[in-house]
């Protein structure tokens, strides 16, 4: 997976910016608040990126703020909002607010992006709500992927008693505190030792 490119800005318009990384012109598909941050043509700028390759399409997406990323991630995992809605409304509402949207349940606000009405809204709503409370505040929304890779300790957690909620904020909290790379087993026992603690 291309995780991030770094290089020169050799052409930009709202959209769409190729970037110059080692002599290779990469094509970046960018929301309208990556392309208000672009510096000017020939400066140097850092990407985080997602690489998606369908039957008939291979993309690349970037993203001045790694935060922007993520929700993008989450955004793009839900069942029927591809990347191409995903990006739109990232171009339409800016991260941070949209991400509050899921986040409180306000339907009216996601539904004011083009093409998105009220029932994708509430989809939207729906799949992503419990799994952006368990991340917290948008300061910590880089830990949400780290709770959808740490599934089997969600699960373990459940079976344990948690709620599902519980579980979800529990696993976030560890990732954050420990780091992305801890074990399942890790994650369980601190987590049994935290709630013996309460």
């Amino acid at each position: 997976m291309i995780e991030m490119i770094i290089g020169d800005i050799l052409f930009k318009e709202p959209g769409k910016v190729i970037v110059n990384c080692a002599g290779v012109g990469y094509s970046l598909n960018i929301s309208s608040y990556t392309y208000s941050k672009l510096p000017d043509i020939n400066k140097k700028q850092v990407f985080h990126t997602v690489f998606k390759v369908r039957e008939d399409d291979m993309s690349l997406f970037g993203f001045i703020d790694k935060q922007e990323k993520e929700v993008f991630i989450i955004l793009s995992s839900v069942n029927g909002i591809g990347a191409k809605t995903a990006m739109q409304l990232l171009s339409e509402i800016k991260y941070d607010r949209l991400y509050n949207a899921i986040a409180t349940g306000d339907v009216d606000i996601i539904s004011q992006a083009h093409g998105i009405g009220k029932k994708k809204a509430q989809k939207i709503v729906f799949e992503l709500q419990e799994k952006i409370g368990a991340a917290g505040d948008i300061s910590d929304v880089i830990n949400i992927g780290a709770v959808s890779s740490n599934s089997e300790a969600v699960s373990a957690l459940v079976q344990l008693g948690y709620k599902n909620s519980d579980a979800n904020a529990a696993v976030a909290k560890i990732v954050k505190e420990h780091g992305k790379d801890i074990s399942t087993q890790e994650i369980i026992r601190f987590a049994l030792q935290n709630r013996m603690k309460k």
